[in-house]
């Protein structure tokens, strides 16, 4: 149900000479999830195993919160694979750019203390069953450092 999104990345063969890149537009912590989603989304079959790389850095970055944060991303991968009306677009791990999709989720684990907000911001990808992730990302956003 995933699908890599790299078609259009600029790759100049390491000479330096590619476009510019924007800002990180987000704050370290979301950047460490984001490639933790990316990660796990990537396992298979889906939501079985564990990612050791995944649980390391979870674990160094959020402390006691990274297993919680662990569970929860398998959750999230899971829940979306089962309820996605269309293959979702998610990059490599360690690509700089973020995809409309997953500005989505991002979009939708702010807004994760509002059910209906999330339903709306997650209809393009999970049509009327947006708000069925709502606790899980209300999860994931406890765990997260304010």
């Amino acid at each position: 149900m995933f699908v890599r999104h790299e078609a259009e990345f600029p790759w100049d063969g390491g000479r330096g000479s590619g476009p510019q890149q924007p800002p990180d537009p987000l704050p370290p912590h979301l950047r460490d999830l984001l490639w933790c989603l990316r990660r796990t989304a990537m396992l298979r079959p889906l939501g079985q195993g564990r990612d050791a790389h995944v649980h390391l850095l979870l674990q160094r970055g959020f402390g006691d919160g990274g297993l919680g944060l662990e569970h929860l991303l398998r959750c999230l991968v899971v829940g979306l694979a089962r309820r996605a009306t269309r293959p979702i677009h998610l990059h490599q791990p360690c690509r700089p750019q973020i995809s409309d999709d997953e500005w989505r989720l991002l979009t939708g684990l702010a807004e994760a203390a509002r059910p209906d907000r999330v339903a709306a911001v997650l209809a393009p990808l999970v049509g009327s069953r947006g708000a069925e992730l709502a606790p899980v990302l209300a999860g994931i956003a406890a765990l997260l450092p304010r």
